[in-house]
């Protein structure tokens, strides 16, 4: 179990790594752009598209890490009238619905990420390959899931998370 914690970790955090450095490509590729249109008079035509593909890679890069820190946003509406088994009960079942979710999307986007390979598809101004950024959605949500499942199995992660959350 230990092993399988450090691993989901290093995993986990060497994904949100990838993820900040998108958000930092994000913001830089935006300057660079809007310095180029209003100095030189000579826009990137890519920027809009490679934003918009880092856009998506940030945010399913980063997921793992957030589900493992238990960080979601919540409302607690609910839970905060709960006892202890109510609010056990309802992170099971969150949880739960989380693990489907993850499940679903992958084994629907598996043939789509397939189609994109087998065609070799690119995106339409700059002519991108789109299946590495699209490996990110389906990759992320299973390792979300296991992310998931991990912080449920662990004795101590959701006492701990419950607490810290709220």
């Amino acid at each position: 179990m230990r092993v399988l914690d450090a691993g989901l970790r290093a995993v986990a955090a060497g994904l949100a790594v990838l993820a900040a450095a998108c958000a930092c490509a994000m913001v830089v590729l935006v300057v660079l752009s809007v310095a180029m249109r209003h100095l030189a008079n000579a826009p990137f035509r890519f920027t809009e598209e490679l934003v918009g593909l880092l856009l998506c890679a940030t945010l399913f890069l980063a997921l793992p890490q957030v589900t493992l820190a238990g960080s979601h946003v919540r409302v607690d509406l609910l839970q905060r009238y709960l006892g202890r088994r109510g609010r056990t009960v309802l992170g099971v079942l969150a949880a739960a619905v989380m693990v489907a979710f993850c499940l679903w999307f992958t084994i629907e986007a598996m043939p789509w990420l397939d189609f994109a390979f087998r065609r070799n598809l690119k995106s339409e101004a700059s002519r991108l390959l789109l299946y590495p950024w699209m490996a990110t959605a389906p990759l992320s949500l299973a390792l979300t899931g296991l992310c998931a499942i991990h912080r449920l199995a662990r004795p101590t992660a959701q006492a701990s998370g419950d607490q810290a959350d709220g």
